[in-house]
């Protein structure tokens, strides 16, 4: 096997700022080396805001708007890419590279179908021919762990769960066969079935030669498949090196802390610690919380829904008191997003009913839905295709504490 780095790097740096020369820029990244060889998984890992997901993306050339990239080296596939114009890079965009975002709803083609957004992959890199297209999407969705892909391969992202949409980004990202694959939290929407479904897809990759660049927070994620391990936060790498050393016998206490606060059978029952306490509270009980239960403040009874040919929820009843905590839980596709929709009164059943404090949901108008929402909030699975991208974080906040009336 040729063992010439699939991509190396050397001194990274990225910074950002305004576009007027004068304007402060703020490093977000700094100093960062690393390669990644054929048949090798290479993970990295920290906390959110540490620099993972930039410095993945400067090896695509997607660093972002007003960003800008230094490095003593910066190699993909034998050429030097500090150089690439925007044609070097569409060319490594899926062909030698191929990427898996964290936002599939966000990175999907709201108006195309899973099928021909994996179809427009292998047209563009000429992987087979126009007519052989839709059978090798339907293989791969299939690889990637999608049940009944001949008929998902026809339905639009939003008809999806946040399982399936990523494991349909996943099946368009190794589309055309690249040499490297960039995992940026390619599990975190999956539960631990199809996360291991995913994983298995990932690392058959890597076996047979292909290299894996993988993002994440999740460390029982990346010591079941990762090589090499790289730390990093705030910008800069705090240890690397092989994983069976760094996750067994770190050397920083800020690993340290990061495998501490990681949930295992062991720390049932106990508070994790937390990034500014050294660890210390990794072994406190957690008080027992008992409740005396309350009044019925959402109740559903034979909730049914059906898209298309596929029965989203069949029969589901629940209650919730105030002050109590309801978990529900299930594999990606089960049906807990659309039950949720179902008791926001964002969908309405087929059958069945809703009841908020004691009056029925579905048969209000709109409006009255709207006013009764105030009382009931959703935090959304996708955060970045919830917030409106030409907003700031001020005016995303001002607009909720408006429409509730709280200003």
């Amino acid at each position: 096997m040729n063992c010439d780095p699939l991509v190396a790097v050397e001194n990274l740096s990225v910074s950002f700022g305004a576009p007027a020369k004068r304007a402060p820029r703020t490093t977000v990244v700094s100093g960062v080396s690393f390669s990644v060889l054929p048949g090798q998984c290479v993970a990295i890992v920290g906390e959110s805001g540490s620099g993972k997901s930039v410095t993945a993306r400067t090896l695509l050339g997607l660093e972002g708007p007003n960003g800008r990239v230094s490095a003593d080296l910066l190699d993909i596939g034998g050429r030097d890419a500090r150089s690439f114009s925007e044609t070097d890079w569409r060319r490594v965009r899926g062909g030698q590279i191929g990427m898996v975002l964290q936002d599939a709803l966000v990175s999907l083609d709201p108006l195309r179908t899973v099928g021909a957004e994996i179809a427009e992959v292998l047209h563009t890199h000429h992987i087979v021919p126009r007519q052989a297209s839709r059978a090798r999407a339907i293989e791969l969705l299939e690889q990637v762990g999608v049940p009944r892909a001949d008929e998902r391969i026809d339905q639009h992202p939003h008809e999806l769960s946040g399982g399936l949409r990523q494991r349909a980004l996943i099946a368009s990202a190794i589309a055309a066969n690249p040499r490297l694959i960039i995992a940026d939290e390619p599990t975190t929407a999956l539960d631990v079935t199809v996360q291991r479904q995913v994983l298995d897809t990932l690392r058959r990759r890597v076996d047979a030669g292909s290299g894996l660049l993988l993002i994440s927070h999740d460390l029982a994620v990346v010591a079941g498949i990762a090589d090499h391990v790289i730390v990093m936060k705030d910008g800069v790498v705090v240890e690397q090196g092989p994983a069976h050393e760094v996750l067994g016998a770190p050397t920083t206490e800020y690993t340290r802390r990061l495998i501490a606060a990681v949930p295992s059978a062991d720390s049932r029952g106990l508070r994790l610690s937390r990034a500014d306490d050294g660890g210390k509270a990794a072994r406190e009980p957690l008080p027992l919380r008992t409740i005396d239960r309350g009044a019925i403040v959402l109740e559903a009874t034979g909730l049914k829904k059906a898209f298309r040919r596929s029965v989203a929820v069949d029969d589901v009843s629940l209650d919730l008191a105030r002050g109590e905590t309801l978990g529900i839980v299930g594999e990606s596709g089960s049906g807990k997003s659309t039950v949720v929709n179902l008791l926001l009164g964002l969908t309405d059943p087929d059958a069945g009913e809703v009841r908020i404090e004691g009056e029925e949901w579905a048969p209000l108008p709109e409006r009255d839905r709207r006013r009764r929402r105030r009382a009931v909030q959703l935090i959304s699975q996708d955060p970045l295709s919830s917030f409106d991208p030409r907003w700031d974080v001020a005016r995303v906040i001002a607009e909720s504490t408006r429409a509730t009336g709280l200003t």
